[in-house]
């Protein structure tokens, strides 16, 4: 069986390893020497630590903390300032936005009203006056200013009276 054949090995031998390295007695003083040194550097920071913390609160733990409050009031109102910019700029965005977007109506309506009087002149009869009027007193607000609605309502009402549409004309809505 190829399973037993596996289980059935011998286990090798544990290979001794080198004793670790020592250090001589010289080699010795000297880490000890650097780890007292170390020692004391460290409580001497400690000290020069507290002490600088006791000379500000001596002095004045008061007026420490009312230079950290000043601090942190300016950055308050620094942040209150980038926000109230912000808000100001998307504002004007907005507006300018909205300033274009009337500009664009009002011009797209006088432009329709040039045009209703062109094709009530071309009128050859009251009936027909009174039809074309019908006709584009039914476009409202929402059909003028959307392109498809416009070009789509032209087409099913406004093509019998008009002689010859212009590429002008159909470009400009």
């Amino acid at each position: 069986m190829p399973t037993e054949d596996i289980f059935d090995k011998e286990i090798d031998k544990v290979v001794e390893k080198k004793p670790k390295r020592k250090l001589t007695e010289k080699q010795l003083e000297n880490l000890a020497k650097g780890r007292e040194k170390m020692r004391l550097k460290r409580e001497a920071e400690k000290l020069k630590k507290v002490k600088t913390d006791t000379k500000v609160s001596d002095k004045g733990a008061k007026e420490h903390q009312k230079e950290k409050k000043n601090n942190l009031k300016t950055k308050r109102k620094t942040l209150k300032e980038i926000n109230k910019e912000k808000q100001q700029q998307i504002l004007a965005k907005l507006e300018k936005k909205e300033k274009q977007q009337t500009a664009k109506r009002e011009h797209r309506e006088k432009l329709f009203h040039t045009l209703k009087l062109k094709c009530l002149e071309n009128a050859k009869s009251v009936k027909e006056y009174k039809e074309i009027e019908e006709a584009l007193d039914g476009i409202d607000e929402d059909t003028l200013h959307d392109d498809e609605k416009l070009k789509s309502y032209a087409k099913q009402v406004m093509k019998p009276y008009i002689l010859s549409p212009t590429d002008d004309e159909d470009e400009s809505f």
